[in-house]
C-alpha cells in the first residue's frame, strides 16, 4: 500500500510550464532517486510533497499514519543554541514529555490529596509513554548520531551558528534522521559533506526502514542508495526500478527503441507517399480510390507518429588555450594556518608540476577551502610560505557566489569581470551556459544557486587560465553539467587543483589524490576506492608516520600496556552490563510495587515509589552511555591491535 499518491500534477511559473501530469507513488520501503537538470522542478516538487507549495493541477496524497520529514537546504540557525541541543529539537515530544514530567514531580510536593492522586496518575502514564517512546536513549543517540557523522566530543556544546556550511549540513542530517520518519524527503543530501559523512550517510540510507525521495547529483553515492529513479525531463517524468546505472542504460534503450520506430514509421509514410504520387501520374479513375486509401493510411500513421524525446539543453564548452608555465606550478614548504587559537593544519609540503590534475580531499573542517584562499590571497598563512610558478595563471572557482553583485543584470556581471569584451561576444558565451533571449538581465540576486555556479564558471572559462583552483566545482550542478564540466577539464591543457568530496570526479580526473589532515598534506598511494574506504573509518584521525624500529624491552612494554588497557576496557564493560541488569530488575519490582499500592488506594506509596523508578531510569540511561563508551574504547584498542 502506497504511504503517498502523486497524480497529475502540474506547476507553472509565470509563463513557464515546470511539469504536468506527474504520478506516482511511494511505497513504505522505496528508495527513490530524484534526477533532472538543474530548473526543472526538482525542489519544487519535494516542496510540494512536503506540502509547503501547492501543485496549479492534480493532487497529492499521504496516508494518515505516515510522519514526514525534511533536510532543509538553507536552514534558519538560532544565534545561542548548542549543536546538541539544535539535533536534540528532532525529539520534541520526547523533550515536552519531559518537560511535563519535571513540573509534575514539582507539584506533587505541594499538592493536596485529590491533586496529588491526579498528578501522581498522569505522572505515571507519562512515564510509560516516556519509556516506550525511547526516553531513556535518546539523549545518547542524538550523541552518536552526531560522533557517526564526524563531530568531536568537545564541539557538542558550540553554537550550532559558527560551524561551516558542510558542518550545518551535517547537523540538519543529524536531525532529520533521529525524527524516524515513515518518508524521508532529502534535497541534495550530500552537498558540502565529506567522504566520511557521505558514507555513514549512504550506510544509514541503505538500512534505513522507512521510505525516502532525495534529489542527488552524486552518481555514485545514487547507485548506492536507490532502488528506483525518477527523471524530470522536458516536462515529463520518466521512472524506472533499480540504481542510477540500471536507468541510464534503461533509457538509452527506450530512446533507441524510440527513435528506431520514428525512423521506421517516417520511411512507410515516405513510401506510401511515392504510391500516391504514381498513381495521380496513371491519372485513372481506379487510381483516386487507390489514392484515398493510401491517404487514409498516412493519416493513421502520423497518429501514432511520436517523435523521440530530445535532451534537455546542456551547457556547453571548452576552456580557452592558455599560456604556457613554467614546470613547477606550486611550491608549500612548511605551510600553516589558524584562526585565532585553532589550529586548521600546519607543517604542509606539497609540490605540483604542470599538466597535472590533484585532487585534495580530507574531512570538513580540515583547511581545503582555507588553502585555495591562501593561494589566491584571501588568507594569509601563519607559518611557512609557498611559490607559485613561472608564468603561472591562477583562476579560481568559489563554492560560494558572494563574490557575485545581487544587483547586477547577468549581462552586467560578466561586463563588470570582462570590461574589454564585446556584447555579442559575451552573449555568445551566455548563451553556451544556457542563458538566452531575456535571461540575461534578470538580476543576479534572483537566481538559483546552480544558475549563479554557472556565472562562476563561465567566468572561469573565459579568464584564460593556465592553473584552475576548483573548490567543490560540481555541487550545484546536474548530472549532465557535471559530465560536460569532466569532459572540459579533461581536455584542459594546463593544470588543475581540485576539492572535492565527488567520487566520479576523482575517478574520472585524478593524476595524484592528496590528503589534507591537521599535519599536512600526505600523498595517497593506493587507489582511490581505498582511499575512501580510509576516509570512510577514520574521518578526522591523523595519520600515524611509522616510527623507526624500536628496541625489543620498548616494544614488550608497550605491549604490556596495551593489553593491560584493553583488559581494563573489558571489565568496564562486564561491570557495566551488570549494572544494568541489576537496575532493569529493580525497575521491575518497583512497577510491581506500584501496581499493588494503586489496587490498595495507597496514593503516598505510589508517589515514592514513581520518584524512585524515575531515578533508576536516569541511572540506566547514563549507565548505557557508560556502556557505549565503553564499548567505544574497546572497539578502538582492537583496531590498533590489529594495525
Amino acid at each position: 500500500m502506497a504511504i503517498m499518491n502523486v497524480v497529475q500534477v502540474r506547476k507553472e511559473f509565470a509563463d513557464r510550464l515546470l511539469f504536468s501530469d506527474i504520478s506516482f507513488e511511494v511505497g513504505p520501503k522505496d528508495h527513490i532517486g530524484l534526477i533532472g537538470v538543474n530548473g526543472c522542478g526538482k525542489s519544487t516538487l519535494i516542496q510540494m510533497m512536503l506540502g509547503t507549495v501547492r501543485p496549479d493541477g492534480g493532487y497529492i496524497s499521504v496516508s494518515p499514519q505516515c510522519t514526514v520529514a525534511c533536510v532543509e537546504q538553507l536552514p534558519k540557525l538560532p544565534e545561542d543554541v548548542t549543536l546538541y541541543d539544535f539535533v536534540l529539537m528532532a525529539h520534541e515530544e520526547l523533550l515536552s514529555c519531559e518537560r511535563e514530567l519535571g513540573n509534575i514531580a514539582a507539584r506533587i510536593e505541594t499538592a493536596q490529596d485529590e491533586e496529588r492522586r491526579r498528578l501522581i496518575d498522569r505522572q505515571f502514564r507519562l512515564m510509560e509513554r516516556f519509556q516506550q517512546e525511547g526516553g531513556l536513549t535518546f539523549r545518547s543517540m542524538t550523541r552518536s548520531a552526531l560522533m557517526g557523522l564526524g563531530f568531536a566530543e568537545e564541539e557538542l556544546a558550540r553554537p550550532v551558528a559558527q560551524f561551516s556550511g558542510g558542518q550545518i549540513a551535517k547537523a540538519m542530517l543529524a536531525k532529520a534522521i533521529l525524527k524516524k520518519a515513515d518518508l524521508l524527503l532529502l534535497d541534495e543530501p550530500t552537498n558540502n559533506l565529506d567522504v566520511a559523512a557521505i558514507c555513514y550517510l549512504q550506510e544509514y540510507l541503505s538500512a534505513y526502514k522507512g521510505a525516502y525521495v532525495l534529489v542527488s547529483h552524486d552518481r555514485a553515492f545514487l547507485d548506492a542508495s536507490v532502488n528506483r529513479v525518477l527523471e524530470l525531463e522536458n516536462g515529463h517524468l520518466i521512472a524506472t526500478r533499480g540504481n542510477y546505472t540500471r536507468h541510464v542504460e534503461l533509457k538509452m534503450d527506450e530512446r533507441q527503441i524510440a527513435a528506431r520506430r520514428y525512423q521506421q514509421t517516417m520511411k512507410e509514410i515516405k513510401r506510401i507517399e511515392g504510391i500516391i504520387a504514381q498513381q495521380r501520374r496513371w491519372n485513372q479513375e481506379r487510381n483516386y480510390v487507390t489514392i484515398a486509401s493510401k491517404e487514409k493510411q498516412i493519416e493513421r500513421l502520423k497518429e501514432g507518429l511520436v517523435p523521440p524525446e530530445k535532451d534537455p539543453a546542456a551547457i556547453h564548452f571548452h576552456f580557452r588555450g592558455a599560456e604556457p608555465s613554467g614546470n613547477e606550478i606550486i611550491d608549500v614548504r612548511d605551510l600553516g594556518v589558524s584562526y585565532g587559537d585553532k589550529k586548521v593544519f600546519e607543517h604542509g609540503d606539497l609540490l605540483i608540476w604542470k599538466g597535472q590534475t590533484v585532487c585534495l580531499v580530507g574531512a570538513n573542517g580540515c583547511g581545503k577551502s582555507t588553502f585555495l584562499k591562501v593561494l589566491t590571497g584571501q588568507k594569509m598563512p601563519t607559518e611557512g610560505h609557498f611559490r607559485l610558478g613561472a608564468g603561472v595563471r591562477l583562476g579560481y572557482f568559489q563554492q560560494n557566489t558572494d563574490s557575485l553583485d545581487p544587483n547586477c543584470t547577468i549581462l552586467e556581471e560578466m561586463q563588470n569581470a570582462f570590461p574589454h569584451a564585446l556584447e555579442g561576444e559575451l552573449r555568445n558565451y551566455l548563451g553556451a551556459f544556457l542563458f538566452r533571449g531575456d535571461d540575461i538581465y534578470k538580476r543576479v540576486g534572483a537566481l538559483s544557486g546552480g544558475e549563479r555556479a554557472r556565472i562562476k564558471l563561465l567566468q572561469l572559462v573565459m579568464g584564460g587560465a593556465n592553473v584552475l583552483l576548483l573548490d567543490e566545482p560540481t555541487n550545484h550542478f546536474d548530472i549532465a553539467s557535471c559530465e560536460v564540466l569532466e569532459r572540459a577539464l579533461e581536455a584542459f591543457g594546463g593544470t588543475i587543483l581540485i576539492v572535492t568530496h565527488d567520487r566520479y570526479l576523482v575517478e574520472r580526473l585524478a593524476d595524484r589524490v592528496v590528503l589534507l589532515e591537521q599535519n599536512g598534506f600526505m600523498e595517497q598511494e593506493e587507489d582511490q576506492e581505498s582511499i575512501f574506504e580510509r576516509l570512510r573509518a577514520r574521518p578526522m584521525q591523523q595519520k600515524q608516520e611509522k616510527q623507526p624500529s624500536e628496541n625489543r624491552n620498548n616494544y614488550y612494554l608497550k605491549q604490556k600496556e596495551y593489553k593491560a588497557a584493553l583488559a581494563a576496557a573489558r571489565q568496564e564493560i562486564t561491570k557495566q552490563e551488570r549494572a544494568i541488569e541489576e537496575n532493569e530488575r529493580a525497575q521491575a519490582r518497583t512497577e510491581s510495587d506500584i501496581a499493588q499500592a494503586e489496587a490498595r488506594g495507597d496514593f503516598e506509596a505510589m508517589q515514592r515509589l514513581c520518584v524512585a523508578l524515575g531515578q533508576l531510569q536516569s541511572e540506566e540511561s547514563q549507565l548505557y552511555e557508560a556502556l557505549e563508551r565503553a564499548e567505544k574504547e574497546r572497539a578502538q584498542l582492537e583496531k590498533e591491535g590489529e594495525a
